[in-house]
């Protein structure tokens, strides 16, 4: 592509204070570009930096060395004051629908909360555009009035992407943010995620240790172990074809869809390259 990238990760380390005083590095010389509405994909083991990665992109952890640059502005060193202006540029799906809503406010504020700090004062106007973002990802209206204990996980994980996209973000990184999800509400956050890319032309960072997600979202792949990228190149290849034998260790541990009782969600068929298997249902 020729674009510039509107994300860019160079050699990134992060370090956390290890045992007699030798730093533990959890992330080591990790990079990737990430272009206009595409997305790239970080999977590997528990343990292995995907996190660490997600919280640095968005500045919730300061890297040790390395670069993050977002649209051509270096973000990595930057403190918080200049920092401010560029939060809304990238912004953050947690993993947790459950304890990342503040359970104090209904859908209307929490969506609402971030155009506030970006200068909408009238209640009302944030009101209405705070409906307009829960229509967006498929909520009814009367939802804005209703607090995160009245709503199921997958409603709950839509209020946390419509308080993201109120901020009309370049970059949405999603850690993990399926994985608290039931297979079938997987497969709606996955279409509806789709098609807001679609629509906006938002870069997304996928987050997690489902294959079938990575795959099914991402355009490029990362394999992560032990903080160090073990192999980095398209989706269909890595995951379909993989090189690295660490990869091919994950992709042989994927669920396998054939001990799945009802309809095998594609996301999974195609994960372990399953993808010409007719879905039908198993007794």
């Amino acid at each position: 592509m020729s674009e510039q990238p509107i994300l860019q990760v160079q050699d990134l380390v992060v370090e956390f204070p290890g045992a007699g005083g030798t730093p533990f590095r959890a992330v080591s010389e990790v990079g990737f570009e990430l272009h206009r509405g595409r997305t790239v994909g970080i999977v590997g083991e528990s343990g292995c930096g995907k996190s660490t990665i997600a919280r640095s992109i968005v500045r919730l952890q300061r890297p040790t060395s390395g670069r993050i640059v977002l649209d051509g502005t270096d973000i990595t060193r930057l403190s918080e004051r200049k920092l401010r202006p560029m939060r809304a540029r990238i912004q953050m799906i947690f993993q947790d629908p459950y304890a990342s809503l503040d359970p104090h406010l209904d859908a209307g504020d929490i969506v609402g909360e971030p155009l506030k700090l970006q200068g909408m004062k009238d209640s009302a106007q944030r009101r209405k555009a705070a409906t307009d973002l829960l229509a967006r990802v498929e909520l009814p209206e009367s939802a804005v009035d209703k607090r995160p204990d009245e709503f199921s996980g997958g409603q709950r994980q839509r209020i946390g992407i419509a308080r993201a996209l109120a901020c009309k973000p370049d970059v949405l990184v999603c850690d993990e943010a399926t994985s608290a999800l039931d297979v079938s509400v997987q497969a709606q956050v996955i279409a509806l995620l789709k098609d807001i890319q679609a629509e906006s032309g938002v870069a997304f960072v996928v987050i997690a240790h489902n294959l079938g997600v990575v795959r099914e979202l991402s355009d490029e792949v990362l394999v992560m172990r032990k903080g160090e990228v073990v192999e980095h190149g398209p989706a269909a290849q890595v995951l379909g074809d993989p090189a690295a034998e660490y990869t091919r260790q994950l992709r042989s541990a994927a669920l396998d869809p054939t001990t799945i009782t009802g309809r095998k969600p594609r996301y999974l068929l195609a994960a372990i390259g399953a993808g010409g298997i007719e879905e039908e249902r198993t007794s």
